[in-house]
Parts: C-alpha cells; sequence; structure tokens
C-alpha cells in the first residue's frame, strides 16, 4: 500500500517538475580511500577486486611509512562462516579507521537483519569479529559509518528503496561497536527525524554531540539537510537558499558539511532535471562563516 503510494507520489512529481532522476553509480566504484582522522605515520586504504563491495573481494592496505609503500593486510575469513557474507545477502561492506591502531569493517547480512563487524585495535595484526542484531528494524545496508572514537561511532542504516523513498536508521555505539542503540528513525509527521524521501544519504560527525545529515530530494529543489548538536536525539533542518534558476530542479546528491576549522564550512549540491530529453545537471557549492548556522552560494567557483 506504501509503496504504491509512493509510485504515485514520484510521478506526479516528475511530471510537474522535470525531475526524472538518473541512475547514480559514484558509490559503485572501487577506488581506494585514506581515513581523513588517521595522521599518523600509520595509514589506510583499500579497495574492491572487480569493483564489488563483497567482503572477499575487500583489499586492505597499510603503510607504515606515510603512504610511501603499501601491504596487503591479511583478514580472517577462513574463521568466518561464508553465510555471514555471503554476496546475495550483503549489498556493500565499509571499512572505516579511526587511527593507526583502531579500524572497522562492517556489513549489514540482510537474510539474518544482523550488523557484523571486523574489529582491530592492534593496527590489523589481530580481527576480532562482532555481531549485533537489527531484526526489529527493516534495515538493507550500510549507508554510512564513523567512529569519533575507539569507542563512539555511528551507523546510518537504511531499507530498501521503493519510488526513491527510503527508511534510514541512526545508531549509536558507546563501546567500539559491541552493542547499538537507536539514536534517531524516519519521521513522517515532522522535521524531527529523517524524511522516507531520497535513497542518497551522507553522515558525518565532529566529535560525540554534532553531527550532519544530508538526504538526495527527488521531488524538488529543497536540500533535505540536519544538523543534531546533541548526540543524534533531535533534529533541525538547515535551510539552503536555492538560486533561482534551479528552482524546478531537483537534488540529485548533496555533501555533508567539510569544515576547515570551527566557523568555515562548504557544502556541494549537485541539482538535476531533464530539459527536452536531454540531462541537465548543474553544481552549487555554499559557504558558512558562523559554523554552519547560515549558508549562501559561493560566487567565487
Amino acid at each position: 500500500m506504501f509503496k504504491k503510494f509512493f509510485i504515485v507520489l514520484l510521478i506526479i512529481s516528475v511530471l510537474l517538475t522535470g525531475c526524472q532522476f538518473k541512475s547514480n553509480n559514484k558509490e559503485n566504484a572501487a577506488e581506494a580511500k585514506t581515513s581523513n582522522a588517521n595522521t599518523s605515520i600509520i595509514k589506510w586504504k583499500w579497495s574492491f577486486k572487480d569493483g564489488q563491495k563483497s567482503l572477499n573481494n575487500l583489499q586492505i592496505f597499510k603503510s607504515i611509512d606515510s603512504g610511501k609503500s603499501w601491504s596487503l593486510v591479511s583478514l580472517p575469513l577462513d574463521t568466518i562462516s561464508k553465510n555471514v557474507y555471503d554476496i546475495n545477502f550483503v549489498e556493500n561492506v565499509m571499512p572505516f579507521f579511526f587511527d593507526s591502531n583502531d579500524g572497522w569493517i562492517s556489513w549489514i547480512n540482510n537474510n539474518s537483519k544482523a550488523l557484523y563487524m571486523l574489529r582491530t585495535s592492534d593496527s590489523g595484526k589481530t580481527w576480532n569479529i562482532v555481531s549485533f542484531s537489527l531484526s526489529r528494524y527493516n534495515v538493507q545496508s550500510i549507508s554510512k559509518i564513523q567512529f569519533v572514537s575507539p569507542q563512539v561511532g555511528w551507523l546510518l542504516a537504511v531499507s530498501d528503496s521503493a519510488a526513491s523513498q527510503q527508511i534510514k536508521y541512526l545508531f549509536k555505539t558507546d563501546n567500539g561497536g559491541k552493542s547499538w542503540d537507536k539514536a534517531n528513525v524516519t519521521s513522517n509527521g515532522s522535521y524531527s527525524g529523517l524524511p522516507n524521501v531520497g535513497t542518497s544519504t551522507d553522515m558525518i560527525f565532529y566529535g560525540a554531540d554534532s553531527g550532519w545529515i544530508s538526504v538526495s530530494n527527488p521531488l524538488s529543489s529543497d536540500l533535505i539537510l540536519y544538523k543534531t548538536s546533541n548526540s543524534g536525539k533531535t533534529w533541525s533542518k538547515v535551510v539552503l537558499p536555492v538560486p533561482l534558476k534551479y528552482a524546478s530542479y531537483c537534488v540529485l546528491q548533496a555533501s555533508v558539511p567539510i569544515f576547515s576549522n570551527n566557523k568555515n564550512g562548504t557544502i556541494k549540491v549537485d541539482y538535476y532535471k531533464t530539459n527536452e530529453g536531454k540531462n541537465d545537471e548543474h553544481a552549487v557549492v555554499y559557504v558558512s562563516n558562523d559554523g554552519g548556522n547560515t549558508w549562501s552560494v559561493d560566487t567565487s567557483s
């Protein structure tokens, strides 16, 4: 019933706005990445063989000379049941390294509805697997995971998508990932929660309390951006001015704010629509000079 309603709603919005979404495959790129939190001489990066985000295709690399040379880190896959990371039940695998010692490799098995994590606290020498049941929630995969300390972390999980609608679940751990508490769930009634609309999501936390979540918007040019200052207990919607020429567009993708200090930050928004059968996409950069309270279009970009 709900899926039929979402489909009708999306069709109407497409006819009115011309915001016919194209497929966004950027998230499927098998790129090596390094943790921004790691400032020691020990560095991490990873990639996926064949571009497939599965555990048996994951390659973790470690450098002990600030990135001049890299060695492959061995993962204890032979000690884990293959059913736990079966590609038929796991959509994506997400590594995250907080520092030179602490790292997590996380995935959700949507058959058992459980979160699994390979955890190291000794720079990849040993790994322990932990699991946590999420069977109470309609979770399908991980959208983003981040730790702000070896103990405190955040997990943004999502349901399966239908007609550009997707339930978002936010969880928090205070014990390094052994257990998780629900911090916020989609709210249809108000902006106190995360909306169903949109399937491209991003999240970032600056410390244990301050966090941001951005969501794509297939229905309008209204950017869905939320901020919390109390560890995700409540969220407030942050308004960004939409350039008049993009008022009839949709938000294909939006980054979370990246701050260079306590005051100065930037957000990149991709506005999109179909124009006479052609894809019309424009990137707009927003800047803030007051810690993200207000935003304006960066006219210098």
